[in-house]
């Protein structure tokens, strides 16, 4: 008769192997990163020199297939800023694949490149009092949500 696996030492056993395969997977990015290292510096270092990080926020993020360039650009007077519209250009010069998107409730618009050896995602705020950005009304959803409450008898 075969033994019953006692399911805490049958939980640890699944979370020591899962915790082994994910610090694999961390290290295998990671060389994927030291490899793409010197490229990724020649290519965006230049557009990135004069970013004040008092102010913005940069940092990079491993992913399964190429790096992840997160770029926020916070306090903007407007989506014309000259550091967005020459990193914007930049960008658009060398993707191979872009989009953006807007969020209004938060002043913001989000654009993604795709280029050769990394994804750069811009996030770009503008002011709240921003004299050529404002969020604007243009209708209101309703949406009917269903509550619940437990009952026991």
């Amino acid at each position: 008769m075969k033994r019953k696996a006692n399911p805490l030492i049958q939980a640890i056993n699944e979370a020591s192997s899962k915790t082994r395969r994910e610090a694999h997977e961390m290290i295998e990015k990671a060389k994927i990163l030291d490899q793409l290292r010197m490229k990724i510096r020649g290519n965006y270092s230049p557009i990135f020199k004069d970013l004040d990080l008092s102010v913005h926020n940069l940092y990079l993020r491993t992913g399964y297939y190429k790096p992840t360039i997160e770029v926020t650009l916070n306090k903007l007077e407007s989506f014309k800023d000259d550091q967005l519209v020459k990193l914007l250009s930049f960008l658009t010069d060398r993707a191979s694949n872009m989009s953006s998107k807007d969020y209004a409730n938060w002043l913001n618009r989000d654009f993604s490149f795709e280029l050769e050896d990394v994804y750069i995602n811009v996030s770009a705020y503008v002011r709240s009092d921003s004299p050529t950005c404002r969020k604007v009304k243009v209708g209101v959803t309703v949406q009917e949500v269903e509550e619940y409450e437990l009952v026991c008898d």
